[in-house]
């Protein structure tokens, strides 16, 4: 997918109002359509590598695990593993590293650089969410890795300061980040929030989606709704994590509507909510 350089606005484009006007709204509605395509591209994208390249490929080295089903929510498997439950939030911890790292080597500003930001994001705020949530519900895979192990309070009590700890650190690279490269680019921050806010909406509602089709009904509140919106609300508090700019830049986000991420976005959703959410046999 093309990434775009930021180009310098033109002072003579239009000159009526209203056509102005119009052209604006439609370049807003444009580009938070936009957003919320790569939104769903990477949202998708960290579920998969949660569950197939986590729990899946952790599978293959575990004799007694056998994967029975693949949904949006869960690897169902026979038998049950410590190293099968860790290897999906981990997996997403190594990810985000990873996306972030190069991320943090762009200067580019485009769309495809956007969603390696957000990708390695959501990815960090899985893999810190996690030990923070099952310590507190007691239920998840941080919850299976310390099944039984006593005392289990503090286990849990741990689990969830370990996660509190790593999430904040990861909200707080993840926004310098996104300033960094918007810096670079000429953007100015006040942008910000046209960019989290359609990504955390459209990556909840395909997560929540997902888990609706679900044969489980309850597990539409448990992981789509907890982690869809729950483990990525950090998102919402980007702009708030970040120190005023030195010299505030002038630029606009430079893209609009894009019929490549949109219409990949669908397909994306689609396969995801209706081929992947009520399940896929892996194993009678």
């Amino acid at each position: 997918m093309r990434q775009n350089r930021l180009e310098p606005q033109g002072t003579g484009m239009d000159t009526v109002t209203g056509t102005a006007g119009r052209s604006s709204r439609g370049s807003v509605l444009g580009r938070g359509a936009t957003t919320a395509a790569i939104a769903i591209v990477a949202y998708a994208a960290m579920d998969m590598c949660h569950e197939v390249l986590g729990h899946g490929v952790a599978t293959l080295f575990v004799d007694d695990v056998t994967p029975v089903s693949l949904t949006t929510v869960a690897l169902s498997s026979k038998g049950a593993s410590r190293l099968v439950a860790l290897a999906g939030p981990l997996m997403n911890l190594v990810l985000g590293v990873l996306a972030m790292a190069w991320f943090r080597r762009r200067t580019t500003v485009g769309t495809g650089t956007f969603f390696m930001w957000l990708f390695a994001t959501v990815n960090l705020l899985n893999g810190t969410g996690y030990p923070m949530y099952s310590g507190i519900l007691d239920f998840g895979d941080m919850a299976a890795v310390i099944a039984g192990w006593q005392p289990h309070l503090l286990w849990r009590t741990g689990l969830a300061v370990l996660g509190a700890a790593g999430y904040y650190l990861a909200l707080r690279v993840a926004s310098a980040s996104l300033a960094r490269w918007l810096d670079a680019g000429g953007v100015r921050r006040k942008v910000i929030p046209r960019l989290t806010w359609p990504g955390y909406v459209a990556g909840g509602l395909l997560l929540v989606a997902g888990a609706a089709m679900n044969p489980i009904p309850n597990l539409v509140l448990l992981v789509g709704v907890s982690g869809g919106f729950g483990c990525m609300f950090g998102m919402v508090f980007v702009p708030a994590l970040l120190e005023p700019a030195a010299a505030e830049a002038a630029g606009e986000v430079p893209w609009g509507f894009s019929w490549t991420w949109v219409g990949g976005a669908v397909l994306v959703a689609a396969l995801f909510v209706f081929a992947v959410g009520p399940g896929i046999a892996l194993h009678a």
